[in-house]
């Protein structure tokens, strides 16, 4: 990412894992989803937020996240989480934040990446 990447609100996978860094070990659901959130903001080049997240009741679509935005999230999730993520396997469970948290926990992922 450059620097009128990030002027500008652009980023890509890579942008989004390196600015939300590395979890702390041992955080509950509850910062799981925190930290979803903050990647779906930075995916979205913080055109969504978190409270148009949750006032959207964690819907992507309802929040405003678009196509490349929601590509961009994926492969954040499947970078930082090692999880594999499939649109046309769970595409009701990837059109939520709390979708995502359970998708990230059933592949056995704790917060800070690595095997629960």
């Amino acid at each position: 990412m450059t620097d009128a990447d990030t002027r500008t609100g652009a980023t890509g996978a890579i942008g989004v894992t390196s600015a939300i860094g590395t979890a702390e070990p041992g955080r509950a659901d509850d910062g799981l989803r925190e930290r979803v959130e903050a990647l779906v903001v930075i995916a979205t080049g913080r055109v969504v937020s978190a409270d148009d997240l949750r006032g959207a009741g964690g819907s992507l679509v309802e929040a405003g996240v678009n196509s490349i935005a929601y590509i961009n999230l994926l492969e954040a999730l499947e970078r930082l989480y090692g999880v594999e993520l499939d649109t046309e396997r769970d595409p009701e469970a990837l059109a939520t934040v709390d979708g995502i948290v359970r998708l990230v926990r059933a592949a056995g992922r704790g917060g800070d990446g690595t095997p629960a």
